[in-house]
């Protein structure tokens, strides 16, 4: 067995754990998140979707009230398009009840294994807590069926306390703002 001193702290570690990827898992499990996101960044050299398929804009409705999306787009944290262009989000998949004071976003992802899924629906989320009045209920979903962990993102989306949390997060904030950013492209 062997100590190591990591950030003040003595880890005892065996000698199989020696080997470069290991240690560097441990280094990485000792990093505060910033620092996490950050390195990962940098490791993940590839993209989750390289080749998305690229769809033309629908013409929109013309409406008598705005709403939380006219004339603006959603890019997408992973590629340089909207997420109107990716069919991640359609005009059919938004569910507006004034009436009851709801609303209701079912988006896919490009893949089922998306990691970006959480990252959209908070910038989905976010879109609406800063269009729409407080009265309205949101609810975000992932269409059924199109993500391996569908039931946690949802879980994550609908949970108050982990979207203010995550909104908390200056790397997450600068991201969703990145994403809701007006393009002129």
């Amino acid at each position: 067995m062997r100590g190591v001193r990591i950030r003040g702290k003595t880890v005892v570690i065996g000698y199989d754990l020696m080997k470069p990827c290991a240690l560097l898992s441990l280094l990485v499990l000792l990093l505060p998140l910033p620092s996490k996101l950050q390195l990962l960044a940098k490791m993940v050299s590839g993209l989750i979707n390289a080749n998305p398929i690229i769809y033309e804009k629908k013409e929109r409705r013309t409406r008598t009230a705005p709403t939380a999306f006219q004339d603006e787009d959603i890019k997408d944290p992973e590629h340089p398009y909207s997420l109107e262009e990716l069919k991640v989000i359609t005009e059919e998949a938004v569910e507006v009840d004034d009436q009851r004071n709801y609303v209701r976003i079912t988006f896919t992802p490009t893949v089922e294994h998306c990691s970006m899924a959480t990252i959209i629906g908070l910038c989905l989320r976010v879109k609406l807590m800063r269009s729409l009045p407080s009265r309205y209920k949101v609810d975000i979903r992932v269409a059924p069926g199109s993500h391996a962990t569908e039931a946690a993102v949802n879980k994550q989306l609908n949970d108050k306390e982990r979207v203010a949390a995550a909104l908390e997060n200056p790397n997450l904030l600068d991201m969703v703002d990145e994403c809701l950013a007006p393009s002129y492209y």
